[in-house]
């Protein structure tokens, strides 16, 4: 399979797995995007003319990346705020 529609697919995991409620699987998560990014980098540099699925494959992963990093923040915040009521 070439590495852009890998890239892609580990985008597309990240971003699942950020909506996990467990936070080990939204850290594996966060693993999971930064590795989309690495592979759609690696797809892009050994060929040009596969740009637009790498593009797609890069943007899915950093979406992966900051829902699987802002949803355990923000259940900690809310955990904060029910204890402060």
């Amino acid at each position: 399979m070439p590495l852009e529609y890998v890239s892609i697919i580990l985008g597309a995991a990240a971003i699942l797995l950020g909506f996990a409620p467990i936070i080990p699987l939204q850290v594996i998560g966060i693993a999971a995007g930064i590795a989309g990014i690495i592979t759609s980098r690696r797809a892009r540099k050994m060929d040009y003319r596969r740009d637009m699925p790498a593009t797609i494959g890069f943007v899915c992963s950093i979406a992966g990346i900051v829902i699987s990093a802002l949803t355990p923040l923000f259940s900690l915040i809310i955990a904060i705020v029910k204890l402060a009521a």
